[in-house]
């Protein structure tokens, strides 16, 4: 049986869809206290990350995405575990001023991406949204990088 998969971001992001309709007290930004001082991104590379998928080109992909992200937030002047959608938005502009779409989604988006929800479903994190998915949902940068894998998959769907 084939499942079903949704082409959407919204189809993904389940009730919470815009960051308005999230109580102020659940928002990222009011963790920012628990994470100063953090790399939350390294612990997630190094310990769930590659302990996954461990190879060179992983790792230089994993590399790519984290310098690219982290510099953005520390412009954004937020932590890179807790950043807003606009952030992830104005971040998928700046890609796209410079990459390839598929570069775009394949290199960078996809591991923040990911990154946000490892943090979403930790027990061990706050978050309650993914805010790279969240910015697919109302801008159109962020949202033509996330329809790169809806349309990869319809691709391959009409190839086999």
């Amino acid at each position: 049986m084939t499942q079903i998969r949704g082409t959407t971001p919204e189809e993904y992001a389940g009730a919470l869809q815009h960051v308005e309709e999230i109580p102020h007290r659940y928002r990222l930004e009011t963790h920012a206290p628990q994470y100063r001082d953090e790399n939350v991104w390294e612990q997630y590379v190094h310990e769930i990350a590659l302990e996954q998928h461990d190879s060179e080109r992983m790792r230089r992909t994993w590399r790519l995405a984290g310098e690219s992200w982290l510099s953005h937030m520390r412009d954004c002047g937020r932590h890179h575990a807790l950043a807003r959608p606009t952030d992830a938005n104005l971040w998928c502009e700046n890609l796209l001023d410079e990459k390839a779409r598929r570069t775009a989604y394949d290199y960078y988006f996809l591991r923040v991406y990911d990154f946000y929800d490892h943090l979403k479903f930790s027990s061990q994190h706050p978050h309650l949204y993914n805010p790279l998915l969240l910015a697919a949902i109302r801008y159109d940068a962020a949202r033509h990088i996330w329809m790169h894998r809806v349309d990869e998959r319809a691709r391959r769907e009409n190839n086999e």
